[in-house]
C-alpha cells in the first residue's frame, strides 16, 4: 500500500468536523463555562474542570478553543452582542439619544449583574487577555453609536481630540455608575437615570 493510500485510509476513518458540529460544541463548551465561570470564578476554574462537566476528555475541548480565556472571550463577545443590539433599537427612536442610550447601557449592566461581573470583574484576567479583546475593530467600532449620539448633543462643533476627550468621559461615567450600584448594592444610591441625566450635563456644556 502506497503511503498515499496509507493517509487517504487515516484520514476517512476521522471525517472533519462539519461547522455546525464545531459551532454547536463551541456553543455547548461555552454555556458550561460560564455557568462554572460565575458560580466558582475564572481563576478557579480549569480546562480539565469544565471538560469533566462536558463529559469529554481535556484534549477534546482545544478542538474548539485555544485556551481556557478564549472561552472567556467569547462570553464577553455574547454579552456585548446582546447589549448593542439593545443600544442599536435606542439609537433609531427618540429625541434625546445620548440620555437614552445612557440610561439603556447602565440598566443592561443593572438587569444582569451577572454580566458585568463575568465582562469587567473576572478574577486572574490579565490585561493582555483584554487587550486582544479590545483590538477587535468591530466592538470599538459599536460604540460609534454613543459618537453619533453625542454629536447632535453638542451645539458646536467638536475637534476629534475634544469629541475623544468628552465620549470616553461619558463612558467612564456610566460604567462607573453602574459598577457603584452592583459592587455597592447596600448603599442607597440616587435613581441611575437622574446620575446620567448630570453626567451629560457635564459633558455636552
Amino acid at each position: 500500500m502506497s503511503e498515499t493510500e496509507s493517509n487517504s485510509k487515516i484520514s476517512a476513518g476521522r471525517p472533519a468536523i462539519s461547522d455546525a458540529k464545531k459551532n454547536q460544541m463551541r456553543g455547548e463548551i461555552a454555556a458550561i463555562a460560564k455557568r462554572l465561570f460565575q458560580d466558582e470564578g475564572f481563576a478557579k476554574v480549569s480546562m480539565r474542570r469544565i471538560a469533566s462537566e462536558m463529559g469529554c476528555a481535556p484534549m477534546t475541548l482545544y478542538k474548539y478553543y485555544d485556551a481556557k480565556v478564549d472561552i472567556l472571550r467569547t462570553l464577553w463577545g455574547d454579552v456585548f452582542l446582546e447589549l448593542f443590539y439593545h443600544l442599536n433599537d435606542v439609537s433609531k427612536t427618540g429625541e434625546n439619544q445620548l440620555h437614552d442610550l445612557g440610561c439603556t447601557y447602565v440598566r443592561f449592566w443593572l438587569d444582569h449583574p451577572e454580566y458585568y461581573r463575568l465582562v469587567f470583574i473576572s478574577d486572574g484576567v490579565t490585561q493582555s487577555d483584554v487587550t486582544v479583546f479590545l483590538d477587535h475593530p468591530e466592538l470599538i467600532q459599536r460604540f460609534d453609536v454613543f459618537k453619533q449620539a453625542l454629536v447632535a448633543s453638542t451645539a458646536v462643533p467638536l475637534e476629534d481630540a475634544d469629541l475623544k476627550l468628552r465620549l470616553e468621559t461619558f463612558l467612564c461615567f456610566l460604567n462607573g455608575i453602574a459598577h457603584n450600584l452592583i459592587t455597592i448594592s447596600g448603599y442607597k444610591w440616587s435613581d441611575p437615570d437622574k446620575m446620567v441625566a448630570r453626567a451629560i450635563t457635564s459633558i455636552v456644556s
